[in-house]
């Protein structure tokens, strides 16, 4: 099967890398410019309509790697072949404000928000909610992109300016434990499989650690979780993986923060922690294949690589670690590759997270909430 990606990133080089061993061929439709999967067949598109037609000639179905696409686009795509998930799971996902919407919906737990289109309305809502709030564009924000924490209602309007978006959510600040998300894949057939809970570690709104399963977690807890993202899959008629990111507060209560629709950055620990990949069960999921066990081989961490490469021959021969690089050039802030490092025990595997975090330029010390 040729399978059609929107996006040409890391994370569709990734599905393609999955998907080879099922005799898939991948066509990417790249829509920034600057396409980095390198691999596979790559079109750049520029909205010219004859490219669309070539690139829809050439594959059976349609998913995407990332999802902030016009959606306009993927609905003209759905006219003519499959594509899974649905351009209404990227509608909502793409907007903050229907997103916390359907999270009410479905009686899916939130921090207090507020939506503002004002600077004025902007510190009214901090004043309300208390300080520090964070505020966030509805649309167009990720990897801490569009928002600023507010610690006063006085730099409500220096916000209001710097974020330069006309509609902002605000958020009251989550006295949490930890963040954490749940990974999910629901098939054509409506069959859903989850992956255990990972603990992540943000670092300036950029994951640099995730670390799946915990050892402290609850099984009711990872449960509260199956059944939130379980509730949204089915809401969406979902087919694929789904990421829901959520704090755990102190009382072992999960709110939900944000939804991704598609493979994710927390779920990476899958392609070697995992039996099967979130990338292989995605593509078996979008084909209407069965969908593969999800159950952790041993105790994982994913390390992102950001920025600066380390020292490849070093983070090898660290004991069980996979080095997977995205053949990036090193900038600031870029997510350039990452290390999954597995062992027997979490002490053990906690040891060599902080040798991997040695071996990376300008790496953050890990810490976990379990430690």
């Amino acid at each position: 099967m040729n399978i059609g990606v929107l996006g040409a990133g890391q994370l569709g080089r990734m599905l393609a890398l999955a998907g080879y061993p099922l005799a898939n061929r991948f066509t990417f439709l790249d829509t920034t410019g600057h396409p980095s999967a390198g691999i596979g067949d790559v079109m750049v598109y520029t909205d010219q309509h004859h490219l669309l037609d070539d690139f829809l000639a050439k594959v059976d179905l349609v998913t995407y790697e990332f999802e902030h696409l016009p959606v306009a686009l993927v609905q003209a795509i759905e006219e003519r072949k499959p594509v899974y998930p649905s351009s209404e799971a990227i509608r909502v996902c793409q907007n903050r404000a229907e997103e916390k919407a359907l999270f009410d919906r479905l009686g899916i737990p939130t921090p207090a928000y507020r939506l503002v289109e004002h600077a004025d309305e902007l510190e009214a809502a901090a004043r309300e909610l208390g300080c520090p709030v964070v505020a966030k564009s509805v649309t167009e924000g990720y990897d801490g992109k569009g928002q600023a924490v507010i610690r006063d209602p006085a730099e409500a309007h220096d916000a209001w300016r710097a974020i330069g978006h006309p509609r902002l959510i605000v958020e009251a600040f989550v006295d949490f434990v930890r963040e954490v998300s749940i990974i999910a894949v629901r098939g054509r057939d409506g069959e859903v499989v989850f992956y255990p809970m990972a603990e992540n570690v943000h670092v300036d709104g950029i994951l640099r650690y995730s670390l799946a399963p915990l050892p402290d977690l609850d099984d009711a807890v990872q449960q509260t979780a199956d059944d939130y993202i379980r509730a949204l899959l089915d809401e969406l008629d979902y087919v694929g993986v789904l990421t829901l990111e959520l704090f755990q507060t102190r009382d072992g209560g999960l709110l939900a923060n944000e939804m991704a629709p598609r493979v994710h950055n927390s779920g990476h620990w899958t392609i070697d922690g995992a039996v099967t990949s979130q990338f292989e069960n995605h593509l078996r999921a979008i084909q209407g294949l069965p969908l593969g066990d999800t159950a952790a081989r041993m105790p994982t961490c994913m390390v992102n690589v950001i920025g600066r490469e380390g020292d490849a021959a070093e983070l090898l021969a660290l004991p069980d670690a996979h080095l997977h690089r995205y053949d990036k050039s090193e900038r600031p802030g870029r997510k350039l590759a990452h290390v999954n490092l597995l062992a027997p025990t979490h002490a053990e595997l906690l040891d060599r997270v902080r040798a991997c975090a040695a071996l990376l330029p300008e790496a953050p010390a890990p810490t976990f909430s379990f430690e």
